[in-house]
């Protein structure tokens, strides 16, 4: 099998020579009213295709065994003189509660965009887009919230070539929007292949929010994602939604339902060859711009709604598409949650920007268009390119009956406020300033690339700064011709401002991604908690993150309790099974044998027993047993 090649330029030769036959040339695009090469009676019509929504994924198991352990250091490795990690003692994080099972496999499928055609893509559980998981907080011993654990174990079933494009397709899981570990990051240069199997583990430990899953394998982020590797992941608050009573997901119905008032909106865009296959064409690196607009996999669906309120939890998924989105009636949209979690204070808009990986929460309210249809609506964004039919998105269908009020709400206030937006400027300990631009065909960072983080062993940093330090980057787009939507792993930032100006309505909330428009400059402000380690920065065209606009920054110390490479690496199949762990054996009752006079050494042995069941426990995370740790824990074990 090949194996990744850590010179770019030698994977950007396969990739070129797979795309150069399917491609277009970028003048005739930018000309054409389609991109695709389908017959027009093959074309999907918009409005037509029913709405559809993804499964929500069930544990294969579950515990309630509280802990903090997240994998254990490597058998394999070789402590370094001076060092406290020893082979096999267990990886600490944030303290959970119990801990949820799942089963993830990357595998082909065939989905039906064009009627009457099938469409060869990727899937995570055969499902497109992949499958919901949906975590719940909950609360400890002492009744104080605390988040579960997830162990996602990730299975690479692709075929050990791309069907056109030739490559390899390694993959990396991103949990983007989590606190994760490096080792659990989705890290760019943590790849399996196929044939490979990891466990992650996400801690939960952050603000209850929409995330998303997705791949990162270094290179081939683009192709992989749009092959259809990507979903949603909901980390759920269900006391405080219930005292906002705000519309919210009911687990008692299926994902498309009468009475199911919340719904996720996973926005993406293709472009489909005359015998219906994906055809990716990036523009020369410039970005993939999709004649079909796709919503949760589906091209322009229409919903059946109901005459109140719902709740939609929208993804921009696309890989280069920004999209303006308002509704035909000019209706007013209640933006309620960012990338991070809730608003403090409602937004009432008729309009709103969305970049790729963005995401936004917010409530439509029905009541008064009984009978009609409405639609949801793009007015576009400066340098996309837009074709016929990339003006709308979704319709949506008013009945005249309501199933029920209950959760029927949109408060103007959703509770305090996130931690990042109490971030006070003048905390900062530093200001660093970041520009974003392209030179000699390259996307870059600060004038530099992956590439060159990649030839300095990954050691190569855009900054260092201590756990908890509060700092100001200062972002800006010199480039002419493009937008870039900037990631940053790890944290939860606040936007100050953007040229100067208050920051937009629909970014007044936690961000962990920020549109930079051309000649923009936006200064963020944000805290470096939850772990130490090594995580990237990066555009969100992905594309442009392909080729090769990304960095890294470290947090704290780098060591092998939280090296995204050498931490947690994959391994060969078969995978083993996930099994939960099991609460501690209650300790034995002592035994009275006063009266064979041996007191002191049935003491002696009672205190030697106790020291052991000490030092099992901690050796495998708390409360976990060792047996269950061989399972549960990291890809590495």
């Amino acid at each position: 099998m090949d194996t990744p090649s850590l010179n770019r330029r030698d994977v950007l030769k396969v990739s070129l020579a797979g795309t150069a036959a399917a491609a277009l040339p970028f003048q005739a695009i930018l000309k054409a009213a389609t991109a695709s090469t389908l017959a027009s009676s093959k074309m999907p019509k918009p409005f037509v295709a029913a709405f559809k929504a993804p499964p929500v994924l069930e544990p294969v198991a579950r515990d309630d065994v509280p802990g903090d352990s997240y994998g254990k250091v490597p058998d394999d490795y070789v402590p370094v003189p001076g060092n406290a990690h020893r082979p096999g003692e267990p990886i600490k994080g944030s303290a959970y509660i119990g801990t949820d099972y799942y089963r993830i496999t990357e595998t082909n499928v065939q989905a039906q965009i064009a009627p009457g055609m099938w469409t060869k893509m990727w899937s995570y559980n055969k499902s497109i887009p992949g499958p919901t998981i949906r975590s719940y907080i909950g609360r400890d011993a002492n009744g104080n919230k605390a988040p579960r654990r997830t162990v996602m174990q990730v299975i690479n079933d692709l075929p050990v070539k791309h069907p056109t494009l030739g490559y390899v397709p390694w993959t990396s899981l991103h949990l983007h929007g989590s606190p994760s570990k490096p080792q659990f990051d989705g890290y760019a240069g943590d790849l399996s292949n196929p044939g490979e199997w990891k466990n992650y583990e996400y801690p939960n430990s952050c603000a209850p929010r929409t995330l998303w899953y997705h791949d990162h394998g270094v290179h081939h982020t683009a192709q992989n994602v749009y092959m259809g590797l990507a979903a949603q992941y909901h980390l759920v608050d269900r006391e405080l939604e219930q005292a906002l009573e705000i519309p919210q997901y009911d687990p008692s119905l299926p994902p498309v339902a009468p009475g199911q008032y919340e719904a996720p909106l996973i926005l993406s865009d293709v472009i489909l060859s005359a015998d219906g296959q994906l055809v990716f064409d990036d523009s020369g690196e410039d970005g993939l711009y999709g004649d079909i607009i796709l919503v949760n996999g589906v091209p322009w669906p229409n919903m059946k709604v109901e005459p109140r309120k719902y709740r939609f939890r929208m993804l921009n998924g696309s890989l280069a598409r920004g999209y303006q989105l308002r509704m035909s009636n000019g209706m007013p949209m209640k933006l309620i949650a960012t990338d991070g979690g809730f608003m403090q204070f409602a937004q009432d808009v008729t309009t709103f920007r969305i970049g790729m990986a963005e995401r936004i929460e917010f409530i439509l309210d029905f009541k008064d268009l009984k009978g009609q249809k409405v639609q949801l609506l793009n007015d576009g964004v400066d340098n996309a390119t837009d074709y016929d039919n990339t003006n709308k998105i979704m319709q949506f269908e008013v009945g005249t009956k309501v199933s029920s009020t209950a959760n029927n709400k949109a408060p103007g206030q959703l509770g305090a406020p996130h931690p990042a937006m109490m971030l006070k400027a003048a905390d900062r300990k530093t200001v660093r300033q970041m520009e974003l631009h392209r030179s000699n065909s390259m996307w870059k960072i600060n004038d530099q690339t992956w590439d060159d983080v990649v030839r300095s062993n990954y050691t190569r940093l855009f900054a260092n700064p201590a756990r908890d330090d509060i700092e100001i980057w200062e972002i800006t787009n010199n480039g002419g011709g493009w937008f870039h939507p900037l990631h940053i792993h790890l944290v939860d930032f606040k936007v100050l401002t953007r040229d100067g100006l208050p920051p937009m309505p629909e970014e007044r909330g936690p961000k962990d991604v920020v549109y930079i428009a051309e000649g923009e400059t936006v200064r963020l402000l944000m805290k470096f908690e939850h772990e130490d380690g090594r995580y990237m920065i990066h555009c969100h065209n992905l594309s442009h993150e392909d080729h090769d606009m990304m960095l890294q920054y470290q947090v704290g110390h780098h060591d092998i309790d939280c090296d995204a490479i050498n931490s947690c690496p994959p391994k060969a199949l078969p995978a083993p099974d996930l099994v939960p762990a099991q609460p501690p054996a209650a300790p034995a009752a002592p035994v009275d044998d006063s009266s064979s006079g041996s007191s002191t050494e049935s003491t002696s042995t009672q205190a030697t027993s106790t020291e052991s069941t000490s030092t099992e426990s901690t050796a495998t995370g708390s409360t976990t047993p060792a047996t269950a740790t061989t399972t549960t824990e990291g890809g590495g074990q």
